[in-house]
């Protein structure tokens, strides 16, 4: 039978694989896997590939990176013509140690030691999401409804398809798995915050075609797909609804959520067969009573059974969970954590924290106790208002985007021996371990900070390759090194 079945097989993998596909549906996922399944069997490695690191551990690092950042800093970079003259979102990292930069005016790449290989611009549209690489290209969507390919090499194009009007101006993350990319799209309509993006859209990596769009019950946002397998994915909308698609844009299921509710936070994917949600329990209700929300309002971190989207347990989180959470082994702690940073953005006087608990339980582990916002907007966003705001004029066909208007906290990072990375609104990029186990992290042994001096939007995070850490804040790269 199983004999059979593989040569039944057999004619369909070599017409796709030598390009003849008559007679065959070549842009069904299922044949586009067998289109790269050749190639990934020689695949190169690349240390970081996504904003969420590398199928199947997300936002966890094989690998270890400088824990004392205050004197690790290797080099940095900001636009050669001032600091606020571009916004910066998210970072990849190659076989070879060479950075990748989502700015809003560019896609920028670095090589190990910080010379600029090459940039391709796209104003006036903008990029304001993290990129992902993937046999031998990078991915990104801009603001104008187009999802583009580059070649690694060089920068040049290599596809561009529009898959909507326009696309949102948050800060999510372009995926990639077995030859299909993943994109928010479609930023219109009405949500609890407003316009936002309405659809997932999948394309084939390879030629840009649209494979399918699926519209979840409510809008997305900082939209974040994870791979729990080779033929599904799990993503959240803005109110923590939980939902697992095939990668043919079937529903398997579809849990959770607080209708009315929104998050700039996204899901965590475990290896421990658990997605993680987290959702407000609070309306936005600045958005239409001009008054802002308290900062300590809960929210609530959930674990669904990945398989069925059964509820497994749930805790309510003491500030808003404006992040998505990362999910791996921390340091001084037997077993898995899952790590979620809490923060009511733009709000004076609001203490930020990164909570930790217990991935199968959900109790709780530890807690860092970070920074407050100490002035009226996030680190730099002030001092580059003026600059940014005559960059990226509505009148000169720009996004308006004259702020980086960040999450709390960019998305934490997870490295091979425990320690967790994650940037703040106020401008320090901490390293944090619980190393006594006593549930408070705090003291020179437990905290490294280094100030970037800006904020971080929820697409940036730690890229971890060996002995190496790459960063962006809302308007600079950081990389540090042993």
């Amino acid at each position: 039978m199983y004999r059979t079945a593989l040569l039944g097989t057999l004619p369909l993998a070599l017409a796709v694989v030598t390009g003849d596909c008559e007679g065959q549906d070549c842009d069904s996922p299922s044949n586009i896997f067998l289109q790269t399944a050749h190639h990934r069997q020689r695949e190169e490695k690349y240390h970081w590939p996504s904003g969420r690191g590398r199928f199947p551990f997300f936002a966890v690092s094989e690998n270890n990176a400088p824990f004392h950042v205050n004197n690790s800093l290797a080099w940095s970079w900001h636009h050669p013509e001032g600091r606020f003259h571009t916004l910066t979102y998210g970072t990849a990292v190659d076989n070879d140690l060479n950075v990748y930069l989502t700015c809003a005016d560019a896609m920028r790449k670095f090589d190990k030691d910080g010379n600029l290989l090459w940039e391709h611009g796209c104003m006036p549209a903008n990029f304001m999401n993290a990129p992902v690489i993937d046999q031998g290209m990078v991915y990104i969507s801009d603001t104008k409804g187009g999802v583009r390919a580059l070649d690694m090499k060089d920068g040049k194009r290599i596809w561009h398809t529009n898959v909507s009007e326009t696309t949102g101006q948050d800060n999510g993350f372009n995926m990639v798995h077995k030859g299909v990319l993943f994109a928010a799209a479609d930023w219109t309509g009405d949500s609890p915050q407003g316009p936002a993006n309405k659809y997932v859209k999948a394309l084939n990596a390879t030629t840009g075609d649209l494979l399918w769009s699926y519209q979840p019950d409510m809008p997305i946002w900082n939209f974040l797909a994870l791979f729990p397998d080779e033929s599904s994915l799990v993503f959240q909308d803005m109110t923590g609804k939980a939902y697992r698609l095939s990668l043919e844009g079937k529903l398997m299921w579809k849990a959770g959520g607080l209708e009315g509710t929104w998050t700039d936070g996204g899901a965590a994917l475990g290896p421990n067969g658990l997605v993680y949600t987290v959702n407000n329990n609070h309306p936005p209700g600045y958005m239409t009573k001009l008054t802002w929300d308290p900062p300590t309002l809960p929210g609530t971190l959930s674990a669904y059974d990945v398989k069925d989207g059964a509820l497994k347990w749930q805790v309510t989180t003491p500030r808003p969970p404006n992040n998505a959470p990362a999910v791996g082994k921390v340091y001084g702690w037997d077993g898995l954590s899952v790590v979620i940073p809490v923060c009511q953005q733009v709000f004076p006087g609001a203490t930020c924290d990164v909570n930790v608990y217990d991935a199968n339980t959900g109790e709780p582990r530890w807690v860092f106790h970070g920074p407050t916002q100490k002035g009226l907007m996030q680190a730099g966003d002030l001092e580059g208002l003026a600059t940014r705001k005559a960059i990226f004029s509505l009148e000169s066909g720009g996004s308006g985007r004259a702020v980086c208007l960040p999450n709390g906290w960019s998305a934490p990072t997870i490295t091979a021996d425990g320690t967790v990375f994650v940037g703040s609104e106020e401008g320090p990029i901490f390293a944090l371990r619980d190393a006594d186990g006593d549930g408070r992290v705090l003291g020179e042994q437990e905290v490294s900070s280094f100030d970037s001096k800006g904020a971080f939007s929820g697409s940036s995070s730690a890229a971890i390759a060996p002995q190496m850490m790459a960063i962006a804040s809302c308007d600079s790269l950081f990389v540090f090194k042993a």
